[in-house]
């Protein structure tokens, strides 16, 4: 009887937790959909737009008590446009990275996020680039009229694996982030988010509380991407970005 009572006070509680988060993200995101679209639209630099983002980001992570930190972000040379490169394991890696890496970001993101009510228009309105992943011809052409159009001094930020880690291991990169980086002269910047999975791993909306590091890693000069391979620049930023996470969580666990 003690065990059952225990299993149907975990399922209740996970439920609560679940609900909890999505009653803030709602909410969160009802209350800036107007300022935010407004701020797009009448701010060319789009700063006014990116403090109220960063001021959604922080309400989520304080009413879910995940603290963020970051290290390395003195490795990121201010006014410089970057293809960054990071690995993605849960829904809260956004929210980290909005707050912690001290630049204009937008992001390249699947096209089905633009059919959520009111968060997909306002990121869309943000000038973020949405691509369809089933057609690569059109998102090869969806990215080249995106970048057309972003802020000036915007960087682009590639979720490289395309999709969160369903087992914790970074996954195969995809080439997007790699050759945009090459055809724009920018410098690749390698970041990973730790930790993010232990507040929310993919398929649960069960969150903990806890903490995320965002680590920056050494930058790619545009003039090493451009005189190699983008083969191989996928296969280095892999490797750092691998060797490093899995030596951080093998520590952690240790």
């Amino acid at each position: 009887m003690g065990l059952q009572r225990q299993t149907l006070w975990d399922r209740w509680r996970k439920t609560l937790k679940a609900c909890w988060l999505g009653f803030w993200v709602i909410l969160a995101t009802l209350i800036v959909f107007v300022p935010v679209v407004v701020a797009a639209r009448v701010d060319a630099s789009q700063r006014s737009a990116d403090w109220i983002c960063r001021m959604w980001a922080r309400t989520l992570l304080l009413v879910t008590r995940v603290k963020v930190r970051s290290k390395g972000v003195e490795k990121i040379r201010p006014g410089c446009s970057y293809a960054i490169i990071v690995n993605h394991q849960s829904h809260f890696d956004p929210l980290a990275l909005v707050l912690e890496l001290p630049l204009c970001i937008r992001w390249v993101f699947k096209s089905e996020i633009r059919r959520i009510p009111f968060f997909g228009y306002a990121v869309a309105s943000m000038r973020n680039i949405s691509v369809d992943r089933s057609d690569s011809t059109s998102a090869k052409r969806s990215l080249e009229e995106g970048i057309r159009k972003l802020p000036a001094g915007a960087s682009l930020l590639f979720f490289a694996e395309g999709m969160r880690s369903s087992d914790g291991k970074v996954g195969a990169f995809k080439k997007g982030g790699f050759r945009t980086a090459q055809a724009l002269g920018w410098p690749i910047l390698p970041v990973i988010v730790h930790g993010s999975r232990n507040v929310l791993p993919k398929g649960r909306l069960d969150f903990r509380s806890g903490t995320i590091e965002v680590e920056v890693l050494d930058p790619i000069p545009a003039e090493e991407i451009r005189s190699a391979p983008y083969e191989q620049v996928i296969e280095r930023v892999r490797r750092a970005i691998v060797e490093r996470f899995e030596s951080t969580e093998t520590t952690d666990r240790g």
